[in-house]
């Protein structure tokens, strides 16, 4: 099951690097939670627990309409059920400005069961997003 885990949020990443939301929704279970309460500043006005589609669709919209573009370098670590997708590199441009930031390493742990992804949880610190899945960060 958790090679099976590791393609399904490898392919989830991959459809949010293309903004390819229809994907995204496919491999997302309607009951899916998206906690971002670790974040605190870095994503302003969207800290908290998003549920179910409506939320989903809220949360990541605004997260890429956002952006004009937006690029990563991205490594995944198997957890079993949970899935550690560390982030670096992360650079985006903003839509109207175009101006490029940059976001600082974090992480994406994602939960998968019956071949979706029923929550995502977010982490500033990549060592502890390891930590709490219960691997050693290399």
């Amino acid at each position: 099951m958790s090679e099976e885990n590791v393609a399904i949020v490898r392919t989830i990443v991959g459809a949010f690097r293309r903004r390819d939301v229809e994907v995204m929704e496919a491999l997302q279970s309607p009951e899916v939670e998206w906690d971002a309460t670790r974040m605190g500043g870095r994503l302003p006005g969207w800290e908290g627990v998003h549920r179910g589609p409506e939320a989903t669709r809220d949360f990541w919209g605004a997260w890429l309409s956002s952006w004009r573009d937006l690029k990563f370098d991205f490594e995944i670590r198997d957890a079993g059920d949970r899935v550690v997708v560390l982030i670096n590199n992360q650079r985006q441009w903003g839509r109207h400005s175009g101006i490029e930031t940059e976001f600082p390493p974090y992480s994406w742990v994602y939960t998968v069961r019956d071949g979706r992804i029923v929550h995502g949880a977010f982490y500033p610190d990549q060592q502890a997003a390891l930590e709490d899945c219960g691997l050693a960060a290399e």
